[in-house]
C-alpha cells in the first residue's frame, strides 16, 4: 500500500480580515464604555456644598446615581425607577468580585424623602459603600 505524499504547493497564509474585525470592534466597545462613564458624571447639577471630604483615591466598581431637581434618578444616563435602580444595582452587583460603591449626585434642592428609597435599595442588596458627591466650600 502506498502513502501519499504532501506536496507543498504554495505558501501559508493567515487570514488577517477576522482578527481586524475583532480589533476594531474592542475598539469601538470601549470608546462607547468610557464615554458613557464620563457621561454620568456630566449631567449639571447644583451639587450640594461642604466644608470638609475625602478625595477619591481608589478606582472602584461604582454605580453613579443622578437625582435631578425634580426629584427623579438617572443611571447610565438613562431615567430610571425603584425597578429599574434595583436591577442595574443587582447586575453591576452580579457582574463584579468586588464591593460595589453607590455614588449619589444629588442637586441641593431634592428634599431626603427622594433620596431615602435609593439607600433603601442598597441597603437591602449589601451595598454598604455609599458615596455622595459634593462641591467643596473655597476659602475657610
Amino acid at each position: 500500500m502506498r502513502t501519499p505524499k504532501l506536496v507543498a504547493n504554495g505558501t501559508a497564509s493567515i487570514n488577517m480580515t477576522p482578527m481586524i474585525d475583532v480589533v476594531f470592534l474592542l475598539i469601538i466597545f470601549f470608546l462607547v464604555s468610557s464615554h458613557m462613564a464620563k457621561q454620568e458624571n456630566s449631567i449639571p447639577l447644583k451639587l450640594p456644598t461642604a466644608n470638609s471630604g475625602i478625595d477619591e483615591t481608589h478606582n472602584r466598581q461604582s454605580v453613579v446615581v443622578n437625582v435631578l431637581a425634580d426629584g427623579s434618578w438617572m443611571v447610565g444616563g438613562a431615567g430610571v425607577d425603584q425597578a429599574g435602580l434595583e436591577k442595574a444595582m443587582r447586575g453591576r452587583l452580579m457582574a463584579s468580585d468586588q464591593p460595589l460603591q453607590l455614588r449619589i449626585r444629588t442637586d441641593q434642592t431634592v428634599p431626603y424623602e427622594k433620596l431615602e428609597p435609593i439607600l433603601r435599595s442598597a441597603a437591602q442588596l449589601g451595598i454598604a459603600d455609599v458615596v455622595f458627591s459634593v462641591f467643596e466650600e473655597r476659602g475657610k
